[in-house]
């Protein structure tokens, strides 16, 4: 195979491998079966760590074979073209990064992306974009659900022919023009997009965004990683469970609004929480565990990605908001009393719940009762008031990126 196509500006290895098997003549399906023949005639176990699939090939949907996912596309990439193919270029890798309690993510073009947002069954595209391509593809973009809508034309992307009513999906179907019920995507009828979602659009896509009306935090993030962190936050703990968490235009919209008034919107949810807790209460505050107020607040604010201070507006917030609870002069003061369980305290001194059992077998780290000495620590179990755990972090945890100055300034 001797000619190639050009790859194009943040396009997706399926869409490439699509315009591929286009240039031969071929549907995505042989030029699969064609791959398999180049890797039986280099090695044979390279070829069984290819997918029989065009969907499954990029190198992230690789169970236990990831290593020979990379090697097999590193033989294609050399073997297939007059010159090195961009496969390795375009591929979807696994990352080490690591977002909220246990979100992982994918490594893309310099980019680490939590999973959660990358699409499965159905993949938009802009009737507007293919009217104006002559050669048209699909940008890895449209692959996420944060991009809702066309920056460059400011139309939603469209999820569902309109013709059959089925979910688009080009991967499946093998075909770059249309539905598989043949309405070509540039026939579509395209709708205008709320000018919210064009410009977080535009912003995942790191193109300049020009929000002179929009007052809004997410848009002025520096780091697109903080940006990612920001808007999973909010669908790991404000939009907690059921159907916002699904992301549809209106809960995107309804996360883009609570960033609106930032801080006050946080500072008004977990106060919410707390005067619940103290209307509910049918015990004291020093036997009521930290989880039962705020559920999983520390976890999902941690690794947004980065647990300094300086580097994630929310972990940063949800420690000035406590520390002002701690030392209010009014009810509030109360929730210094609750109780943190050991990963929660890990989590506060950015530490692993093994230190926390060291701090707590040498004294360091007060507690609610004494623990017998037979007793083995149980991280689970909320021992450790909020108040002095926080002291604690104050006393001896504190860093050039993670300190109360940080935060104290905005007092």
């Amino acid at each position: 195979m001797l000619l190639r196509p050009k790859s194009l500006r943040s396009e997706a290895l399926e869409s490439y491998m699509i315009r591929l098997a286009d240039l031969y003549g071929y549907t995505s399906q042989q030029l699969i079966e064609r791959f398999h023949i180049i890797l039986d005639e280099e090695d044979q176990k390279l070829s069984g760590a290819l997918p029989g699939n065009l969907w499954q090939l990029n190198i992230y949907h690789a169970n236990t074979s990831s290593s020979f996912r990379v090697e097999c596309l590193e033989v294609l990439a050399e073997k297939m073209g007059r010159g090195r193919l961009p496969i390795m270029e375009l591929a979807v890798y696994r990352s080490r990064t690591k977002y909220g309690l246990r979100h992982h993510s994918l490594f893309w073009q310099g980019l680490d992306i939590p999973r959660f947002y990358v699409r499965k069954e159905c993949i938009p595209v802009c009737p507007l974009c293919f009217q104006e391509d002559e050669k048209p593809f699909m940008p890895f973009y449209w692959h996420l659900h944060l991009v809702r809508a066309c920056s460059k034309h400011g139309c939603k992307l469209i999820e569902q022919c309109p013709d059959c009513m089925e979910s688009l999906n080009y991967i499946h179907t093998g075909n770059l023009k249309g539905c598989s019920c043949g309405k070509e995507y540039k026939s579509m009828p395209a709708e205008i997009a709320p000018e919210p979602l064009i410009h977080l659009a535009a912003k995942v896509q790191e193109e300049k965004v020009t929000a002179e009306n929009f007052d809004n935090l997410l848009f002025e993030l520096e780091d697109i990683h903080q940006l990612f962190g920001m808007i999973l936050w909010f669908y790991s703990y404000v939009a907690e469970r059921g159907s916002k968490r699904s992301f549809t235009d209106e809960t995107l919209l309804d996360c883009i609004a609570f960033f609106d008034k930032w801080p006050q919107n946080l500072h008004t949810l977990l106060k919410e929480k707390i005067e619940t807790a103290i209307v509910l209460a049918d015990r004291r505050f020093s036997e009521t565990s930290f989880q039962s107020i705020f559920r999983n607040l520390l976890f999902a604010s941690k690794r947004l990605p980065s647990n300094v201070l300086s580097s994630n507006p929310v972990l940063k917030e949800v420690f000035t908001y406590l520390d002002q609870c701690i030392h209010a002069d009014n009810e509030l003061s109360e929730i210094g009393y609750s109780l943190l369980n050991g990963y929660e305290v890990a989590t506060l001194l950015d530490t692993d719940d093994e230190q926390v059992a060291r701090l707590l077998d040498e004294g360091k780290l007060p507690v609610s009762k004494r623990l017998k000495d037979s007793t083995a620590f149980n991280p689970k179990i909320p021992l450790f008031p909020l108040k002095s755990t926080f002291n604690v972090w104050l006393a001896g945890f504190q860093s050039r990126l993670s300190n109360r100055h940080i935060y104290m300034s905005r007092w």
